[in-house]
């Protein structure tokens, strides 16, 4: 008869496993239910259909919230900032890194809406700035600002992955595409025009998933695309 103690030990370690086997368990299954039309708002294809015509993911409604709702989603993990180039007005975006979506970690970048006026006037108040890679830089909003930063709308967030996400990762969760745009590169994009999600996916490298709002797709993810592959070869 075992001892007590290696009873125990054997307990234990069942439960270690059955916690790490649940995770493994959701990644590996099927694209069939990969597309949530639920409540869920967790995982990166876990997108929920609503009935005004939106879609939610992450907890958050592109083309709907503003940065109001997205402080409270995120609370101090959102660093908010104007990001921009030299001689440029800039854009206002907001960061989360790291970013867990349930068992998929990575980093979020969340885009707002803001008109020039304001935008020059939120650069030149800021407090200072910190350099990026490619000459941009990260203006810090002060505190009128960042006040009046927060009416700003959402339009886009965009989810980079830190594992590598291969075409057919995307098409196992996602199922296929209404459309595949070759990128310059080698690199390809599959459109889900109901979701608002673009998924950019290339050999080697981390893929990036886009959404909007579903009503803004051709414009905002779409036609910028379309032009972006004009001289690439055709998708395979």
């Amino acid at each position: 008869m075992k001892k007590p103690w290696v009873l125990a030990l054997i307990a234990g370690l069942i439960v270690l496993l059955a916690a790490f086997a649940l995770p493994l368990l959701r990644m590996a299954g099927g694209g069939g239910g990969a597309v949530s039309t639920t409540a869920a708002t967790g995982l990166p294809w876990q997108v929920n259909l609503l009935p005004d015509g939106h879609a939610q993911v992450f907890g958050l409604v592109p083309g709907r919230d503003t940065l109001a709702e997205a402080e409270a989603r995120f609370g101090d993990a959102l660093q908010v900032a104007l990001v921009a180039r030299l001689g440029e007005t800039g854009v206002l975006e907001a960061l989360v890194e790291p970013f867990v979506a349930g068992f998929v970690a990575g980093r979020l970048v969340l885009a707002f809406d803001a008109d020039a006026a304001a935008l020059a006037r939120w650069r030149d108040q800021a407090g200072g700035s910190q350099p990026m890679d490619g000459g941009v830089r990260r203006f810090t909003l002060n505190g009128a600002a960042r006040d009046e930063a927060r009416r700003a709308r959402l339009v886009g967030l965009s989810f980079v992955p830190s594992v590598r996400l291969s075409e057919a990762d995307v098409r196992q969760r996602f199922g296929a595409p209404v459309e595949a745009l070759a990128q310059p590169g080698g690199g390809q994009v599959l459109l889900y025009p109901a979701l608002g999600l673009s998924i950019t996916v290339a050999e080697g490298q981390r893929g990036v998933l886009q959404y909007v709002a579903p009503a803004e797709f051709e414009a905002r993810l779409r036609a910028p695309l379309v032009a972006a592959s004009a001289a690439a070869p055709p998708a395979r």
